[in-house]
């Protein structure tokens, strides 16, 4: 067994560091609010990531039923896609059992049961960190036609729907917002919570399916922003902006404008409204500004700029709506 497979990654981002070194102006470090509400510079691996975030956790019938049961709202072929994922953690699990059964006390068996369980999840995220690169690369440049690829336009919607699934923000609002009424509902909101990180790149995969099945009626757009308010970003990559989203509880919206920041001077944008048009579009400073406080409001902890300057007047925002439960959600 080599050492490599012995080594667990401990340090998991569930917003990727590359991503936020965009806005490093050419250096790993950024600008950003802590849970203090300063206001500091450090290094893009100092933030958005908690030890072990993305490690795997046994599951029992009970957890592989809640699983199921969401899994089965999706369509047969995309059911059929997250049935094999599971099977797949399922063996790992298996194989630990019948290795603690066995009686067997062996160190490297140990450690890559141990690496097994800490890398797995987080190798699939970086698979489609790797796979999206060069899209996220083109469309900073302004390549828009990058998308006319359809292999590429695939792996980016993939990549986009994990923006939003994957972060301890989306997951802390939806376990917060789970009804816990009942018996009943007490032991399916814990089941969620504990399978989490499994249900959580299942319910990427979903969105990212929509985006892609939904992009020949969305208006997909590039947003160039000239003006003295860049773009910040935050510990939630894509936040949906449009006027429908709740000021005041984490709900199910009705539509969305789901905005995902890739510089301080480009976005892109997925609508359901006709607020953009298809392709390039610039946007003024009053937007910038909006756009940022949404990004703002719809973050937990952190938002990262390129300069102190640029998210300063942001920083009440923080936290907004994620201060304020809803009274349940649905998550189809």
């Amino acid at each position: 067994m080599s050492h490599k497979n012995l080594e667990a990654k401990k340090r998991h981002h569930y917003v990727w560091a590359n991503y936020l070194a965009r806005w490093g102006r050419g250096t790993k470090n950024v600008f950003y609010t802590t849970k203090t509400g300063k206001i500091v510079q450090d290094s893009v691996r100092s933030i958005v990531a908690d030890d072990y975030f993305y490690k795997t956790a046994p599951l029992t019938s009970k957890h592989v039923e809640v699983i199921k049961g969401f899994s089965r709202q999706s369509p047969v072929h995309l059911q059929r896609q997250h049935m094999s994922y599971l099977s797949d953690f399922l063996k790992m699990q298996q194989a630990e059992t019948a290795y603690r059964e066995s009686g067997i006390q062996d160190k490297d068996v140990e450690l890559h049961l141990h690496a097994m369980k800490c890398n797995a999840l987080e190798n699939l995220h970086a698979s489609h960190e790797g796979a999206t690169l060069p899209v996220l690369c083109a469309l900073a440049d302004e390549k828009l036609d990058v998308l006319q690829d359809n292999q590429h336009m695939i792996e980016f919607l993939m990549f986009f729907g994990h923006q939003i699934s994957r972060t301890k923000t989306f997951r802390d609002g939806v376990i917060k917002a789970l009804f816990r009424r009942s018996a009943l509902e007490i032991e399916v909101a814990d089941a969620i919570e504990h399978a989490w990180w499994f249900l959580s790149y299942m319910f990427g995969m979903n969105i990212g399916l929509r985006l892609y099945l939904d992009r020949h009626d969305a208006t997909h757009a590039l947003l160039v922003n000239e003006t003295k308010v860049p773009f910040i970003t935050s510990d939630q990559p894509v936040v949906n902006v449009h006027s429908c989203v709740s000021e005041k509880e984490f709900a199910v919206p009705q539509h969305s404008d789901l905005l995902y920041p890739i510089s301080p001077r480009i976005a892109y944008i997925i609508c359901d409204s006709q607020r953009f048009t298809p392709g390039k579009n610039g946007v003024d400073e009053s937007t910038a500004s909006e756009l940022n406080t949404k990004v703002a409001s719809q973050a937990m902890v952190h938002i990262i700029g390129d300069t102190e300057g640029a998210i300063r007047p942001f920083k009440k925002y923080v936290g907004r709506r994620n201060q304020k439960a809803a009274n349940g959600l649905v998550i189809v």
